[in-house]
Order: C-alpha cells, then sequence, then structure tokens
C-alpha cells in the first residue's frame, strides 16, 4: 500500500513506522485550504505471497478506524493558541469523508453461489480513509494547529498552516516538472472531498499563487489563480464512464506560469490553500522518466537474463529453450494460424495436431504484461518508438538507457525498437530454414492450452507446460513488413547500419511479398488488413520508391473522406506518406499529390481532435479521442501520438496549430505525472509519489519490496457491474468504498489492488511504448546529427 512522503510533526513520523501489528500505517494531517483540515488514515496493508508461496498464504495486517466515530463532528478539537479563532479549542462545522480499499489480498475463503462471488471470513483488504474537518474560521498564516480526536486509534496531530511552505492535497503539479521551453506550464487547483463533494474554491477568485524557490524560499514567480472549468463539465463523449461526464467530479482552478522559463525546482503555493510538491524546470527534466518507461520494456524481455549491471532487478533468462533449464524442447510452432485458434490460449488438441516440431532459435518475444505470452500487436512498442525517432531524433542517442545493446553505436531507442522484430526475423528464417514455413510468421506464442502460470511460479520457472508459436499468416507478416521498413528508414535517418547485419529493407520486402500472395478473399473478410498493409505499404514506398507500394495505399484509402476521423494505428501509413513528403525528409519515393491531399485532410481533423478540441473540453487540458472509454489506460498513459505527429508535421505549414500540437503533448504528459486527482504519477518509481501495486508476476517474484521501475498500469476502470466475484475482478474494490462507486470521479477509481489484470496490469503495446514516445519527444536535443 502507498506512503504517503510527508510526515507533519514527529509523532506522525513515529506512528507510521510502528511495526506492531495493532498500528495503523500511517496518520497525517494537512491543510486542504485555510478552512478546510485533512486527516488522511492508511489502515494497514497485505502480507502478499511471494516466490515459491500459494496465493491463499496472504494476509491483512491492519487495524480499522471507527469510521462513524471519525466522522462526527463532536470527535475532533481543533486548538492553536495564536489564533484567537481557535485559542478555546473549537469543533469543526461538519467531517466528510471518502474510503476505499486500497490493498487485497488474494483470498477466496467460500463462495457464494447464488450472487456467484468470493465470500471471505477474515478481512481481505486494508482501507485508506480522507477525513476533511470544514472549519468555522480561516486558519491564521504562520500559525500552528492542534487537532485532538476522542476517535481511539487517532493520537493528536499538529499541522502548521503556512501556504509558501505547507503542502495541501488540492494543489497540483507535473511531479517530474516543465520543460524550459515548453508553450505552456499550467499547476492546478482541485479536489473532490467524498461525501461533501467538490471542495469549494470561489474563494480563490483574485487570489495569488507564487513559484517559491527551493534553493532559497523566496518567491521567483507570481499570478492571479483564474477560474478553469465546473465540477461537472462534460470530458468524455462516455458520459456512463464516470459522474456526470467529469473525470475529477471537482472544479478546477488554474495557476499559469507559461511565461516563467528559469531553471530550478520550485513549489506552486497558492493564498488560502497551501503549496504543491516540489517540481523542477529545466532543458531535459523528461528525461529520467523516458529512461523509466523505456527501460520497463527491457525488463518485460523473454528470453534473456536480467543481469547486472544493466538492472538491479535482475531474473534468469524466461522462455528460452537453449538457456532456460528444463525448457529445451518446450516451444513448438503450430501451423495452426492465430485467427484460427478460436480462443486466445486455443485449444489443445488442435494445436498439438498440427506441431511441425520445436523451435530452437526463435526466442525473445516480449512479454506481454504482468503475463508471459506474446501477441502481434507488440510490434506497436516497435512503431511508437520509431515515430518518436523519426520526430526528434536529436533527442535520441547510443548509451542513454543502459541496456545490453548500448554501446553498439545505434541509439539506443532504435535498439529496442527492434527487439521483436529481431524476434521475427530469428522465426522466419527458422521455419524456412526447417521448411515449416514458406516465409511468412505468425506472432501468437502462448502456453494457456497446456496449463496455467501456477502460484509462486516466476517466468523463468515456468517449464512444466508445453508453449506454442502460431502459424504463419498474413496479418503478422504485414505487421513485421511494415515494423521491417519503417526501422530501416530510421535506421538510415541516424546514418548507421544494423548492428546484427540485417538487411530489414530485404526482409520487408520479401515479408510483403508473402503476405500479398497468402491473403486470400476470405482471410480479407474474416479481419481486415487494411490498417497494417496501408502502414506497410507506404513504409515500403518511402523506403524504395516502388510504385506497387504506393499503388496498394491509393486502393487501401481511397474511401477515406476529409471529415474522417483517424484514430489508433489506423493513420500510421498516413502519417508516414506525409512525412515523406516533406522538404528534405530524404523519400525515395515521390509521392502522387492527390493521394496527399486525401490523407492529409483526415489526418489533420484527427490531429485538431486530439489536439486541440479534447484539451479544450478537458479540465487538466489532456489530450487525445474525447470518445475513448475509461479502460485499459485511457486514465493513466499519455495517448498523444497524433500531437507529436502534429507538431512534426505542421512545423513550417502552420506553427501555430504546431504549437498547440506540442502543448497537448505537454499538458497530456502533465495528466499522467500528478495533475490528475491523486497526486502521483502513473509510473511506478517514479516521482515522490507513484503507483507501485501493479499486476506482474516477476516483479511480485523478484525478493525486492517494490516492482522494477516505468511500469503503467491500466488504472480506473469503467463500472460494469456493482460488485466483483473475487479479488482478480476490477470491480471487486467496489464494495470497499464510500461514498458508493457510482458517486466516484472516474479518475479517483484507483485501488492498488494488484491481484486485478484489468485495474493493475498493463501491456508493452498499450501503455509503456506511448509513454516513451510521448516523453522521449519531450526530452531536450542531445546529438548533433542527423
Amino acid at each position: 500500500m502507498r506512503l504517503l512522503l510527508i510526515a507533519v510533526v514527529s509523532a506522525i513520523a513515529a506512528l507510521a513506522s510502528t511495526t506492531s501489528s495493532n498500528a495503523m500505517d500511517l496518520v497525517e494531517a494537512l491543510p486542504l485550504t485555510e478552512r478546510v483540515l485533512m486527516v488522511h488514515v492508511d489502515e494497514g496493508h497485505v502480507e502478499h505471497h511471494g516466490k515459491g508461496q500459494k496465493r491463499s498464504e496472504e494476509k491483512v495486517i491492519a487495524t480499522p478506524l471507527d469510521v462513524t466515530a471519525a466522522s462526527a463532528p463532536a470527535s475532533w478539537t481543533i486548538i492553536c493558541a495564536g489564533d484567537p479563532s481557535f485559542a478555546a479549542g473549537v469543533k469543526p462545522l461538519r467531517v466528510g469523508r471518502k474510503s476505499k480499499g486500497t490493498d487485497f489480498a488474494w483470498m477466496v475463503q467460500g463462495w457464494d453461489g447464488v450472487n456467484n462471488r468470493a465470500v471471505n471470513k477474515d478481512p481481505d483488504h486494508a482501507k485508506e480513509h480522507w477525513l476533511y474537518l470544514v472549519l468555522p474560521a480561516a486558519m491564521k498564516p504562520g500559525a500552528e494547529y492542534t487537532i485532538a480526536s476522542t476517535v481511539a486509534e487517532l493520537k493528536p496531530l499538529t499541522v502548521r498552516f503556512a501556504p509558501d511552505s505547507t503542502r495541501s492535497e488540492a494543489v497540483h503539479v507535473n511531479l517530474v516538472g516543465y520543460v524550459t521551453d515548453s508553450p505552456v506550464k499550467y499547476g492546478y487547483v482541485h479536489h473532490w472531498q467524498g461525501d461533501l463533494g467538490s471542495l469549494d474554491l470561489a474563494f480563490l477568485k483574485d487570489r495569488q499563487f507564487r513559484l517559491i524557490d527551493q534553493a532559497n524560499g523566496k518567491p521567483a514567480f507570481a499570478g492571479t489563480v483564474r477560474f478553469r472549468a465546473k465540477a461537472d463539465q462534460p470530458e468524455t463523449g462516455h458520459a456512463n464512464d464516470t459522474p456526470k461526464g467529469n473525470y475529477l467530479a471537482a472544479e478546477v482552478w488554474e495557476c499559469d506560469f507559461s511565461a516563467f522559463a528559469t531553471p530550478g525546482r520550485y513549489v506552486v503555493a497558492v493564498d488560502g490553500v497551501g503549496c504543491s510538491f516540489p517540481f523542477a524546470i529545466g532543458p531535459d527534466v523528461y528525461r529520467d522518466a523516458f529512461t523509466s518507461v523505456t527501460r520497463a520494456l527491457y525488463h518485460n524481455r523473454s528470453g534473456i537474463a536480467l543481469t547486472k549491471p544493466y538492472t538491479d532487478y535482475e531474473r534468469p533468462a524466461p522462455h528460452h529453450p537453449k538457456l532456460t533449464p528444463g525448457f529445451a524442447g518446450k516451444l513448438q510452432y503450430t501451423r495452426v494460424r492465430w485467427q484460427d485458434w478460436g480462443s486466445e490460449g486455443g485449444d489443445k488438441a488442435a494445436l498439438e495436431k498440427a506441431i511441425a516440431g520445436p523451435l530452437d532459435d526463435a526466442w525473445g518475444w516480449y512479454q506481454d504484461a504482468g503475463d508471459w505470452d506474446a501477441y502481434d500487436s507488440h510490434l506497436n512498442v516497435a512503431a511508437c518508438l520509431l515515430f518518436a525517432y523519426e520526430c526528434a531524433p536529436r533527442n535520441f542517442t547510443d548509451k542513454q538507457l543502459n541496456i545490453p545493446e548500448s554501446g553498439n553505436g545505434v541509439p539506443d531507442i532504435l535498439d529496442e525498437a527492434a527487439w521483436l522484430p529481431r524476434f521475427c526475423f530469428r522465426l522466419r528464417h527458422e521455419l524456412l530454414k526447417k521448411q515449416w514455413g514458406t516465409g511468412g510468421i505468425g506472432l501468437r506464442v502462448s502456453g494457456d492450452a497446456f496449463g496455467g502460470d501456477g502460484d509462486g511460479i516466476a517466468s523463468y520457472q515456468d517449464v512444466e507446460r508445453t508453449w506454442v508459436v502460431s502459424g504463419e499468416d498474413p496479418w503478422s507478416t504485414l505487421r513485421y513488413a511494415a515494423a521491417a521498413a519503417h526501422l530501416a528508414w530510421c535506421l538510415k535517418l541516424a546514418q548507421v547500419a544494423d548492428p546484427q547485419g540485417v538487411d530489414w529493407t530485404k526482409e520487408a520486402v520479401e515479408s510483403w511479398a508473402w503476405a500479398a500472395k497468402n491473403l486470400t478473399a476470405a482471410d480479407e473478410k474474416k479481419h481486415d488488413p487494411r490498417e497494417m498493409r496501408i502502414y506497410a505499404a507506404a513504409a515500403l514506398f518511402r523506403l524504395t520508391g516502388d510504385a506497387q507500394y504506393q499503388q496498394s495505399l491509393d486502393r487501401d484509402t481511397a474511401g477515406w473522406k476529409p471529415d474522417r476521423q483517424v484514430w489508433n494505428q489506423e493513420p500510421y501509413g498516413a502519417w508516414i506518406h506525409l512525412l515523406g513528403a516533406l522538404p528534405g525528409s530524404g523519400s525515395i519515393g515521390k509521392a502522387d499529390p492527390s493521394l496527399l491531399e486525401r490523407l492529409r485532410a483526415p489526418v489533420l481533423a484527427t490531429i485538431r481532435a486530439a489536439a486541440v478540441e479534447t484539451p479544450a473540453k478537458r479540465a487538466l487540458r489532456w489530450g487525445g479521442n474525447f470518445w475513448m472509454p475509461m479502460l485499459v489506460g485511457q486514465q493513466t498513459t499519455p495517448w498523444i501520438l497524433e500531437g507529436i505527429i502534429g507538431a512534426t508535421l505542421l512545423k513550417d505549414a502552420d506553427p501555430a496549430l504546431a504549437k498547440h500540437c506540442r502543448a497537448a503533448v505537454v499538458t497530456s504528459c502533465d495528466y499522467v505525472l500528478g495533475t490528475n486527482a491523486l497526486n502521483h504519477t502513473w509510473v511506478t518509481g517514479l516521482g515522490p509519489r507513484h503507483v507501485n501495486q501493479v499486476f506482474h508476476l516477476d516483479a511480485w517474484y523478484n525478493g525486492k519490496p517494490t516492482p522494477h521501475p516505468g511500469i503503467i498500469p491500466y488504472g480506473p476502470w469503467k463500472k460494469e457491474k456493482d460488485f466483483g466475484q473475487g479479488p482478480w475482478d476490477q470491480a471487486w474494490p467496489h464494495q470497499t468504498v464510500y461514498p458508493m462507486i457510482d458517486q466516484w470521479p472516474g479518475n479517483e477509481r484507483w485501488f492498488d489492488n494488484r491481484c486485478s489484470p484489468m485495474n493493475s496490469e498493463f501491456t508493452v503495446h498499450q501503455n509503456n511504448c506511448y509513454a516513451a514516445a510521448a516523453f522521449g519527444f519531450l526530452c531536450a536535443a542531445l546529438a548533433e546529427k542527423p
């Protein structure tokens, strides 16, 4: 369970560090505003199972808070000898509360057959509570207040109200910081108080905020706090995902310090409220964030050992037929195409019947997420990293990421982008060598049909079941053709040869030809290949100039209309074709003007939607698809590739729109790195407060108290049912919350439930790769070329 990092007084710190099983993990008091004190109580934690242990061995260590007593104004007295309004001791006018479970045991002690859900007789979670004491008078700046309670579990707390130095949960900033030349820099004031609703901030009208320099404690900049948005302003096209379509359920005021650009460390201090966490302003503040999330991809590589000096989170090589003890002969090739498996895991008998034999060299995919299988969609990792590189090549160099390839002369981001294409290369050539394939590949790798992951079993111990690689198919092969051509282009842009001597252009050409020959009319109807074919065709045309690829691109986009919006991976090919048409791009192919115009209109319509229209509708200005539901990272991941492409594509043609695009990348990163309701980063190990409990089996069994840095979980998930079946269900925490879940704003529906994949898992291709692209794009230029 996450521990807040500020202990207001030594008594609180002593309590927080107590090891007794009867002690709460944390009790702290902070001013929310001059008229509201917030008391935060963390009841305890779960002792989770580790490697070699059963999930059923988990237990809860917690001291429950008497919430009835804690919610009564009569239970509290606030005293301050130096403030006449509080000298005699006063009771709060009212006490508000919000509570939720924030650490969950994997516990199923019984089963309710009627309601189809687990029933536990022992405690199965620990809660956190936030209590809001509404004061009869405003606190006096500089004065120290004692909060006494008759609630048995709570000891007296002391808090000093000093807005320039005392933090308030209502003040939100990007915890990583702000780039010196960023077009926008915003802090925000907002807070949802549970059963009291939105924090009333009307008193902020005409109030001042300041940037306090942490080096000397003096103001470095001042401005006026401005109203930004109402608590019920719609922020999504899916109004039922969050109350009234608003992710914060709180009015928002803004602190605009865009004009300030002096490097240093600061807090935003707001009159009558308090200050933020410290943050940096500088030219390269995103470097650590980029490194963290990109190295998380390295930590999710399969087939290699994770060792020092590249990481402190060491792990033997998993699922490598030659390196993993006991796995020799366990990785088999089946001729059943992934699209014909019938389910994610496939039918064991059907897969076994079509097995050609064991694979020896086809190792080294990405582990999907917290578990270990692979999909063709993982090639999106390469795409995102490659787009980031070609849009800002000077931001990336060799020896940046401390990965095994560092020092080979290739920018590390391109080495990471090449990880999965190299698996595709090994697989394709092993199939050709053994005459099991004819030039295509299949990219579903799984052991699900042959058994489960097992309790307490790490990836490198998973050797008791068969794993299969799916049969060659045109969809996976088109994805590979696109990635290979895009990689070849970026290596050319970097003016380096492939360090392993792979001819990626040849790979792309041959894979395209195989897919074109083997894609049947029935296949086209079964699963539309155009998205990946457009991407591959554009990348190959830019790389080779062969007219057949532009002709294919023309055919596949013939139905595109000017008002069409193209989201997710659909525009990848159009982006490449438009980028290739920029002056000095180096494209070999000469683009057809009418085709460029057809592609440009929907691409620009989507860029405007993502980078201009959506941020304008959202209080905290994060961009992207307004109609994306709240799931799989919508609240946690900067899905703003459109802004990166727009800033690059329009730099000279439309500088004003290009500036909007860059601003949208900035504010989208702000949202996931601290301006959100939880005042944390959605990246493990990053910043003064961050997520920690994630669904990642190897992280559970790494012998360390935390997962490796850089993981971005799916996070808040729209409500699909009232209560969950068990701890694995994203709705399981709903029974722990107060007020009821339907009142909770979407951005606060995070429960640190590591047991639930849909809440706390991630995937390499939906979360980390987008963050790597966005954070990398905002890094400083380091390289002199290209």
